[in-house]
C-alpha cells in the first residue's frame, strides 16, 4: 500500500467512525433524552477512530532540488525550486521539533543492521546537483549542524577543478571540486543520480511538437540527442540538437522503461544492459572523482522497475530511492521512500505556512494522520492558485 492510499483509507475510516458515532449519539439523545449517554457514545467513537489515525512510525525523507532566490533559468522552477528563506524556515522548524537529521548512509546502515532509529529521525536529500545547493543549501545545513545527501547526474557536472567564488549568478550545476568539497564536510555526502537524467521514447505515438515556447521544458529531447556533457544546455538561445517543429514522442524515464527504437520496443535484456552500464559508470566515475564508492542510488524522478533494483543490488548499491511508503520498520531497508518539498505551501509564500506545511509533512510521514487534515487542504489550495496563475 502506498502512503497516499494509506492516508486516504485511514482518514476515510476515521471520518466514518466519527460520523456514525455522532449520528448514534444524536439518536440516543433524542429518543432516550440522555445527553450523558450521547457524550459517552461520542467519546467511545473518538477513541476507536483515533486508533485509525495513528500508524507505525516512519522516517521522513525530505527531497529538495533547487534552493535559489532566482531560479528562473529552470523551466520547471515553479515545481522544484525553494527560496533560501523558505529552506531556512524548514530547517529551523526541524530544529524546533527536535528532529534527528542524519545522513542517508547512516540511515541505511542502521536499517540493514536491524537497529532502531532514534525518535523523529529525518533525512534531507538534494537532487540534480544544482550550483545553488552549494551556495545556499550547504551553508544553511552547516549552520544548523544537519546532515544532507546530494545526488548529482554525471553529464550535468560543470567542468572545472576549483571551487568557484560565491558571487554572481547561481544558475547551472556544481563542478567536481564543489562536489568533493561537500563530501569532505562532516555529515554531508554525495551520491549518484544517474548519468544523464534521460527519458526515452516508449511508442510511436506523437504527443506534440517542439516549439520556441516549449523546447526548454522538453529539454530531455535535446539531452537525448547530445551524448556527453550537458551542463550548459540552458545557455543556448535555440534548441541545440532537436529543431523547432520536430515531433515529441510519448516517453518515460530511461532507467525504468524499455525504449521504442526503429519501430520496435527494446527487449528486456537490452534494457537491463543499458541500465547496468549507467549504474556501473556512476560507481566508477564517482569513486574516481570524489574518492568514495557510492552506496546509494537515486533514480531520476524516483522511477524504477524491479529490474533496476536488482541490477543496483548486484552492482553493490546498498539502497535506492523510488519507494512509495513511509520508511517504516516493516518496509524493505534497501528501498527509500521520499517526500518532494516545494515552496509556496498554499500557492503564495507565507513564512508561517511554509513552516506549518513542513511540520505537517514530517508528522504525517511519522504516522500521525491527523496532519492530513492540515496538509490536504493546503495542497488543494496550492493547486487552485497555481491553475489561476497559469490561466492568468
Amino acid at each position: 500500500m502506498t502512503r497516499k492510499q494509506e492516508r486516504r483509507r485511514r482518514v476515510a475510516q476515521w471520518a466514518g467512525i466519527v460520523g456514525c458515532s455522532a449520528v448514534l449519539a444524536l439518536v440516543v439523545w433524542r429518543v432516550a433524552g440522555s445527553p450523558i449517554a450521547a457524550l459517552v457514545i461520542i467519546a467511545i467513537g473518538l477513541a476507536v477512530a483515533h486508533r485509525r489515525m495513528i500508524g507505525a512510525a516512519g522516517v521522513p525523507v525530505l527531497t529538495y532540488h533547487s534552493v535559489s532566490p532566482n531560479p528562473s533559468w529552470l523551466p520547471w522552477a515553479q515545481e522544484i525550486a525553494v527560496h533560501p528563506d523558505t529552506f531556512e524556515r524548514h530547517l529551523a522548524t526541524l530544529r524546533r521539533m527536535k528532529c534527528n537529521v542524519i545522513g542517508t548512509r547512516n540511515y541505511v546502515a542502521t536499517r540493514l543492521a536491524g537497529d532502531t532509529l532514534p525518535y523523529r529521525t529525518v533525512l534531507l536529500h538534494f537532487d540534480d546537483g544544482y550550483r545553488d545547493n552549494w551556495l545556499h543549501a550547504v551553508p544553511a545545513l552547516r549552520r544548523h549542524g544537519f546532515a544532507g545527501t546530494f545526488f548529482a547526474s554525471l553529464d550535468f557536472v560543470e567542468p572545472g577543478d576549483t571551487v568557484r567564488p560565491p558571487d554572481g549568478d547561481d544558475s547551472g550545476y556544481m563542478n567536481w571540486a564543489e562536489l568533493r568539497a561537500i563530501e569532505d564536510i562532516p555529515l554531508l555526502e554525495v551520491e549518484p543520480h544517474g548519468v544523464d537524467h534521460a527519458r526515452v521514447p516508449v511508442s510511436d505515438r506523437i504527443v506534440g511538437r517542439v516549439t520556441a515556447d516549449n523546447w526548454r521544458e522538453l529539454a530531455w529531447l535535446q539531452w537525448a540527442a547530445t551524448p556527453g556533457p550537458k551542463h550548459d544546455w540552458f545557455r543556448h538561445a535555440e534548441p541545440p540538437a532537436v529543431p523547432i517543429g520536430s515531433p515529441v514522442p510519448e516517453s518515460a524515464l530511461a532507467l525504468a522503461a524499455p525504449q521504442w527504437r526503429d519501430g520496435q520496443r527494446e527487449e528486456m535484456l537490452a534494457m537491463e544492459a543499458r541500465i547496468t552500464r549507467d549504474l556501473a559508470r556512476c560507481r566508477t566515475d564517482l569513486s574516481d572523482r570524489i574518492s568514495h564508492l557510492p552506496q546509494i542510488f537515486c533514480w531520476p524522478e524516483n522511477a524504477v522497475g524491479p529490474e533496476g533494483r536488482r541490477i543496483a543490488a548486484d552492482l553493490g548499491y546498498l539502497a535506492t530511492t523510488g519507494g512509495r511508503g513511509r520508511n517504516t520498520a516493516d518496509e524493505p531497508p534497501h528501498v527509500i521512500s521520499r517526500i518532494h518539498m516545494g515552496d509556496r505551501a498554499i500557492g503564495i509564500r507565507i513564512g508561517a505556512l511554509e513552516a506549518l506545511h513542513l511540520r505537517a509533512a514530517v508528522c504525517l510521514a511519522q504516522g500521525n494522520h491527523y496532519w492530513y487534515l492540515v496538509i490536504g487542504p493546503m495542497n488543494f489550495l496550492r493547486r487552485i492558485v497555481s491553475r489561476l496563475r497559469h490561466a492568468a
